[in-house]
């Protein structure tokens, strides 16, 4: 496909590659079928040595910690599915972001210039370190209250047309406050309204924002504490802590690792998190808790039903958006890899 039929957006990233010296000749389509699978693109580089195929993903929004997981999870998944490695297309990516990235094996390109492409030995440009002027103007600034609000639209295809107070009830918000933020993210372009209903404009994009609202400012709201009990073990840990929760009447669900377990047992990790409808003083006396930043136990408030989404080996578990999201802000990569297999399986393609 000749760049100037392409996408406007990408023309700049093709341009970039088709001028380096060693590449004969660049060919960019549409992804044929693999756009639910987060695929942008199929970009084709030849080179005197051979020719390599990529599957193009481009981010518009900055990638945070959470997107970077999701980003080289999603490029492992697409090399075990297919063998086509991953080439992304970033807004700016920061030199640990960039590093991350390189040593995970994946090529790259920002709009400030940074670039890493490896077609072999022979055939390698990597620039990293230039800086972005335009952080401080972020598409739009992000509350708690959006975040909640946007885990309530893809709980359910046709949640951004369900009433004010349903979708309070679901994201745990007023229904004054829903129908601002609601006419707020009309006017964004977050959602998009027709004559007969209200669609969600680029799932995509929205889950990008949902997992870089999470951990960085939904999360950071409801975070507890981090606590470690008299237990050596998270079955101890948990079965302990489920006793005092029915003893104390206390509402809890589980999310991350050990919710992950329970839907698809690939995964638990080493650390526990809860969603807790209150934590009082007597609770933490009944579980022995001491305050430690690296303890396992992670005690999260909730907000609206989502915490609470299903009964399951007779555990209350989150929505699988929030595992998703918990799992992505873990720095263990394989929490990484979980979340992907909890996306494949629970996550809808519609807003995939």
């Amino acid at each position: 496909m000749d760049v100037q039929a392409t996408d406007p957006t990408v023309r700049p990233y093709l341009d970039t590659l088709r001028a380096l010296p060693f590449i004969q000749e660049l060919q960019f389509s549409e992804p044929h079928g693999q756009k639910d699978a987060g695929v942008d693109g199929i970009l084709t580089l030849r080179t005197a040595q051979g020719t390599h195929v990529f599957f193009v993903q481009q981010k518009r929004s900055y990638l945070d910690s959470s997107l970077l997981h999701a980003v080289i999870a999603q490029a492992k998944t697409y090399y075990a599915q297919h063998r086509n490695p991953l080439f992304l297309f970033a807004r700016y990516l920061p030199t640990p972001s960039a590093e991350r990235l390189m040593e995970s094996g994946i090529n790259f390109i920002d709009q400030t210039g940074n670039i890493h492409l490896n077609l072999g030995k022979d055939y390698e440009r990597t620039v990293i370190g230039k800086k972005d002027k335009t952080r401080k103007e972020q598409i739009y600034r992000l509350t708690p209250a959006i975040v909640q609000l946007l885990f309530a639209f893809v709980s359910n295809d046709d949640a951004p047309n369900w009433s004010v107070r349903q979708l309070g009830e679901v994201a745990g918000l007023s229904k004054s406050n829903v129908a601002k933020l609601r006419q707020q993210l009309i006017d964004r372009g977050t959602l998009r309204q027709t004559e007969k209903r209200i669609e969600i404009s680029n799932p995509r994009e929205l889950e990008d924002t949902l997992l870089r609202g999470y951990d960085l400012v939904l999360r950071p709201k409801l975070y507890l504490g981090r606590f470690r009990g008299p237990e050596s073990d998270l079955d101890s840990t948990l079965k302990n802590a489920r006793a005092a929760f029915a003893e104390l009447s206390v509402r809890w669900s589980l999310t991350g690792g050990p919710a992950a377990y329970a839907l698809q047992h690939f995964y638990r990790g080493q650390q526990l998190p809860l969603f807790l409808e209150s934590f009082s003083d007597s609770l933490r006396r009944r579980l022995r808790l001491i305050a430690d930043k690296a303890g396992p136990a992670i005690f999260l408030r909730p907000f609206g039903i989502l915490p609470f989404w299903r009964e399951l080996q007779g555990y209350s578990i989150a929505h699988p958006w929030l595992i998703y999201a918990e799992l992505m802000s873990s720095a263990d990569s394989r929490a990484h890899e979980a979340a992907q297999e909890i996306k494949s399986q629970f996550l809808t393609p519609s807003h995939a």
